[in-house]
C-alpha cells in the first residue's frame, strides 16, 4: 500500500502543539503531517520530501529567521510547493502600518522606539513579539499613554518590542465584542471560528457571551463567507500563503488585527449548540481538504538536501 503524501509543517519547538489534533485526523482525509521544529532542522543533513508550509515567524528572533530563510529555499529548490517565506514576514507593526497605507485599516500604531507618540485616542499599550497581548487597558489622552509607557518599562519590557495601537471602536451587541477570523491556505479562503466575550480585547472567548442565534447567523454565513475578499487583501499585504486573519466589525469598516502564521487548530467536539459543532466540523472539514490537496501536489519529491546550508 503506497504511503499517503506527506505534508512539513515547520515551527518552533516549544508551538509544535498547534498542528497536533491535525495531523491527528490527517490520514483520515488521504494525507499525513509532519511537525519539525526548526531547533530540530538545523542539526540534520537531509529532510524528507513532501510539501511544506513555514510557521510561527512571530515568535522568531531575526536569526532564527534567516535560518528559516535558508531552510526555505532549500525545501523549495527540491521542487515542492511551499508556503509562507521568511524574508517577506512582516512583524506586527510593519503589518499594521501596511494595512493602514492600504487603506484595508482605519487605524495605525505608534512605536516609542522611533519617538513616535500616539496622534488619536483611545490607544492601548501592547508587546509586539508573539502573541502576548495587550498591557493595561484602553488609554485616553496623553498623560496617560506617557505613563503606561514609564510603567512597562519600570516592570522589563523592552522599548523595542512595545507599540500604541490605536482603538478602532470595534463594534457590539448587548455588552458582547465579537471576533471573527478567516484562513488562508494557498488559493482557499476558510472562515475560521467566531470568538465572542464581554471585554473588548475577545482574545480566547467567554462560555455564554454568544447565543443560539449568533451561532445559526455563523453558521448561515459560510457559504457564501461574506469576508472572504478582506481575508484575500489581507493576505496579498503580507505577503504569507498560510496563516489565520484576526479582524473584527468596527465603527468605521473591518478592523484587522494580526495575522497569526501558526494558529491553534483544534475543532471543538463538545458544546451545548448545534450550529457551533456544525460550524466547527465545516471549518476542520475544509481545512483538511486543502492541506490534503497541498500535500498531493508534492507527493513524490524528492528529499531536501541541507548539507552546508545553515554553516
Amino acid at each position: 500500500m503506497p504511503a499517503l503524501p506527506r505534508l512539513l509543517i515547520f515551527t518552533t519547538r516549544q508551538r509544535r502543539n498547534t498542528f497536533r489534533a491535525m495531523r491527528a485526523g490527517a490520514g483520515r482525509h488521504g494525507y499525513r503531517i509532519e511537525l519539525i521544529g526548526y531547533e530540530q532542522a538545523v542539526r540534520r543533513w537531509h529532510l524528507p520530501g513532501g510539501a511544506a508550509i513555514f510557521t510561527d515567524f512571530e515568535r522568531m528572533s531575526p536569526p532564527w529567521l534567516e535560518v528559516a530563510a535558508r531552510l526555505h529555499a532549500r525545501v523549495k529548490a527540491a521542487g515542492a510547493p511551499v508556503l509562507n517565506d521568511p524574508t517577506r514576514f512582516l512583524p506586527r507593526a510593519a503589518l499594521l502600518k501596511a494595512l493602514h497605507r492600504e487603506g484595508i485599516n482605519r487605524f495605525t500604531c505608534w512605536l516609542p522606539a522611533l519617538g513616535e507618540v500616539p496622534e488619536r485616542f483611545p490607544v492601548f499599550l501592547r508587546t509586539l513579539w508573539a502573541h502576548r497581548g495587550v498591557i493595561g487597558d484602553l488609554l485616553e489622552g496623553p498623560d496617560a499613554a506617557a505613563a503606561a509607557l514609564k510603567s512597562a518599562l519600570e516592570e522589563g519590557h523592552t522599548l523595542s518590542d512595545l507599540a500604541f495601537i490605536e482603538y478602532t471602536g470595534v463594534a457590539e451587541q448587548n455588552g458582547v465584542f465579537r471576533k471573527l477570523s478567516g484562513y488562508g491556505v494557498g488559493d482557499a479562503i476558510i472562515p475560521g471560528l467566531t470568538v465572542s466575550d464581554h471585554h473588548w480585547v475577545a482574545k480566547s472567548g467567554v462560555e455564554g457571551a454568544a447565543g443560539a442565534e449568533a451561532y445559526a447567523a455563523d453558521h448561515a454565513a459560510l457559504e457564501p463567507w461574506p469576508h472572504d475578499g478582506l481575508v484575500r487583501r489581507v493576505m496579498a499585504v503580507t505577503g504569507m500563503e498560510f496563516g489565520r486573519v484576526d479582524f473584527a466589525a468596527s465603527q468605521s469598516g473591518h478592523a484587522v488585527f494580526e495575522l497569526n502564521t501558526n494558529p491553534y487548530i483544534r475543532a471543538v467536539r463538545n458544546h451545548p449548540d448545534p450550529n457551533r459543532l456544525k460550524t466547527s466540523a465545516w471549518i476542520e472539514t475544509r481545512l483538511h481538504e486543502s492541506l490534503a490537496d497541498l500535500a498531493r501536489q508534492g507527493a513524490g519529491t524528492g528529499r531536501i538536501d541541507l548539507r552546508a546550508a545553515f554553516g
